[in-house]
């Protein structure tokens, strides 16, 4: 695993979190509660146990969303409801809160990953200081996963050919789909980046790709547009939130 140096203050680092009311799999996902409080207020407790004393910016098209988050002494930013993916929506309050662009490094989470570790979100910042592109993780797929086509994978280009926690891919290709075909592992793709900012706005001027059309999934339009995407691997698994199926076992996982 890559690191930083101690003396590392995170000084040009921001954390955004996008967070959309309408969800066709899971109406009103970010409101849902859990263990009295909405799923959306856990993520952001999870970003605050990081502790990287950096900002922490909830991006929403909700003024509920955001009365939540603001309850809970966090920082809400009204964005656009059109926006096509949560790589727009953050970028847009970015802008907003800073327009003076002192933060150059941002570590994008997902609005329904509630149990997201503190310390994956510091391997993605240590990840993105050594890198100008995209970052995100893998783990990898669990049987039950593997024909899931809401559990994502993905097609990695690797140095080795057994590759270890804290090892550094290449993307290639994401699908719904299980890929690469005949592989002993298949990777689950953990939706969470870290992105410098000049490879955001480039990500963001550019339209929805025919594969991200397709697939459903706004990573394509960064590999169609060349942007390279490193991957880290994790033996970390956050419960992504999509489904009732996928709440219910979060759920059950607290017990």
């Amino acid at each position: 695993m890559i690191t930083i140096g101690l003396f590392l203050k995170y000084k040009d680092y921001i954390i955004l979190i996008p967070s959309r009311l309408k969800s066709t799999r899971l109406p009103n996902k970010p409101l849902i509660e859990i263990n009295g409080k909405p799923m959306i207020v856990h993520v952001l407790k999870a970003a605050q146990k990081a502790n990287m004393k950096i900002p922490i910016l909830v991006a929403t098209d909700s003024e509920i969303i955001a009365s939540k988050i603001r309850n809970e002494g966090g920082e809400a930013i009204i964005t656009d409801l059109k926006h096509e993916s949560g790589s727009d929506r953050i970028n847009e309050a970015l802008n907003k809160f800073d327009p003076s662009k002192r933060y150059k490094k941002i570590i994008h989470l997902q609005g329904d990953l509630p149990n997201i570790s503190p310390a994956l979100i510091k391997n993605l910042a240590d990840l993105i200081y050594h890198y100008n592109s995209m970052v995100s993780t893998v783990v990898r797929a669990s049987e039950d996963e593997i024909n899931n086509p809401n559990v994502v994978k993905c097609a990695i280009s690797f140095e080795k050919d057994l590759p270890n926690v804290g090892d550094i891919g290449r993307a290639i290709y994401f699908s719904r789909s299980i890929i690469p075909w005949g592989s002993n592992i298949i990777w689950h793709h953990i939706g969470i980046y870290a992105w410098n900012r000049n490879i955001l706005e480039k990500f963001v001027s550019l339209k929805p790709s025919i594969l991200e059309k397709t697939e459903k999934l706004e990573q394509l339009r960064a590999l169609e547009a060349n942007i390279e995407i490193k991957l880290l691997v994790t033996d970390e698994k956050p419960i992504g939130i999509d489904t009732s199926d996928d709440l219910k076992k979060y759920k059950e996982s607290l017990i």
